[in-house]
């Protein structure tokens, strides 16, 4: 597997813009900050990587995360898609949302790989691959009401045939910097403590935490 450790993108954070979803889920502003509402801070690679395994390419198309178990009869997606299939940089796009708390499981993805420009396919995965008895085999991660989590930064892993892996700031110092950076970027949210809560996974990343995850 990649190396676990992780350059911060305090720049990227700091100037990148951010992508709003639809229904429950909505971008952080000072309108939408709420004290019955979660916020959740993760970052995605949607560039190409060059190689990738035995492929000429690939890229992550897609995210989809389901609050699990659904608290209503529809429950709630956060869905994440590339801002272009054709024009996006090799670096992390930041995010930092609004969403109904609870636990969210990865409920779908799609990756890209290419052989050849003429010769190109997807590796997809479903409720059906990654929920299972009830079982959410792909990983969770959860956010309270009025809590600020940060989940993670999900990139390519190439090992074998490519699948989104879970990557993380490493450290203490290295998360205090990227909640300055957050902070900077969104001043309203800087009396409410960050917590440093990854998305959980066996099967997409490593365990990983801090002893003290808390920034307040």
């Amino acid at each position: 597997m990649p190396s676990l450790r992780l350059l911060l993108y305090v720049a990227i954070l700091c100037s990148s813009p951010l992508v709003a979803s639809a229904g429950d889920i909505t971008a952080l502003t000072q309108s939408t900050f709420k004290a019955n509402r979660g916020v959740v801070l993760l970052q995605v690679n949607w560039g190409r990587k060059w190689p990738c395994g035995k492929f000429e390419n690939a890229q992550i198309e897609a995210l989809t995360f389901t609050q699990w178990p659904p608290a209503a009869s529809t429950p709630v997606v956060l869905s994440l898609e590339t801002p272009s299939r054709l024009m996006v940089d090799n670096s992390f796009v930041p995010y930092a949302l609004v969403v109904a708390p609870g636990q969210y499981a990865l409920s779908g993805y799609d990756v890209k790989a290419a052989h050849s420009k003429t010769d190109v396919g997807h590796f997809h995965a479903t409720t059906a691959d990654l929920i299972k008895d009830g079982k959410p085999l792909g990983g969770t991660f959860s956010v309270s009401p009025g809590e600020i989590v940060y989940i993670g930064h999900f990139g390519l892993d190439c090992k074998f045939n490519p699948i989104p892996w879970r990557y993380y700031v490493e450290g203490r110092d290295e998360f205090e910097r990227y909640v300055s950076g957050f902070r900077k970027k969104f001043p309203f949210a800087k009396d409410t403590p960050v917590q440093y809560r990854l998305f959980s996974t066996k099967m997409l990343g490593e365990e990983y935490g801090l002893e003290n995850p808390t920034v307040k």
